[in-house]
């Protein structure tokens, strides 16, 4: 995994620290909580607000500031994510930086098996449920080279969305290409992992994923 210069590193974690400040009682904490998330978990991710942006991230103003963590809590990459169903682009990226995937910490602590999903907001859900996991970018962001840390593990079980026109079910085979060790879990017609939350408790989430 690709990691940002020294110069690039300290820039990323003011920016980080500087956005984690203004997220309490901010717009964007009050959506991250209709969206299910408690402060722990808020906290946990070291999400953010851009109400004053930094030097470079004038465009992400009014976003939800997500850092990609190291496992020693380094910010190897920002993305910024809109408030609800506003104008411009649900996601937006720092020109040059490349996809990875999130919450990639999690593959350093012992599991015997590993989740994954398509997103960042899936991946705060199902942390939040107790489950280990590791979010995607999505469909055609996947590379072979992502398979081989979750090599290791029985199982790696793909959370499937099934709100996206059967996106997320080819996402699950084209993982399966590079994984044997993996299946594919599709939630209930027309959810991800965060609208199922929503709809029906995390209790319905884990029995789905068969760890109720």
């Amino acid at each position: 995994m690709l990691v940002p210069s020294k110069s690039s590193l300290e820039f990323l974690a003011q920016s980080t620290r500087h956005y984690q400040r203004a997220m309490r009682g901010s717009p964007a904490e009050e959506y991250l909580m209709q969206r299910g998330l408690t402060p722990d978990s808020i906290r946990s991710f070291r999400l953010g607000y851009v109400a004053d942006s930094m030097p470079g991230h004038e465009k992400y103003s009014g976003r939800i500031a997500i850092p990609y963590l190291s496992p020693d809590m380094m910010t190897l990459q920002l993305r910024f994510r809109r408030l609800g169903d506003g104008d411009g682009a649900k996601f937006l990226s720092v020109p040059g930086d490349i996809p990875r995937p999130y919450n990639t910490r999690v593959l350093e602590e012992e599991h015997d098996v590993m989740f994954t999903v398509e997103g960042e907001p899936d991946t705060w859900i199902v942390t939040q449920c107790g489950l280990p996991v590791v979010g995607l970018p999505g469909v055609s962001s996947w590379r072979p080279e992502w398979a081989l840390p979750l090599r290791q593990y029985d199982t790696v079980f793909h959370l499937a969305d099934n709100d996206d026109k059967g996106q997320g079910a080819e996402l699950g085979e084209r993982m399966a290409r590079d994984l044997p060790n993996l299946r594919t879990i599709l939630w209930p017609a027309g959810h991800d992992a965060n609208s199922l939350f929503l709809a029906e408790g995390p209790e319905a989430l884990l029995r789905k994923v068969g760890m109720a």
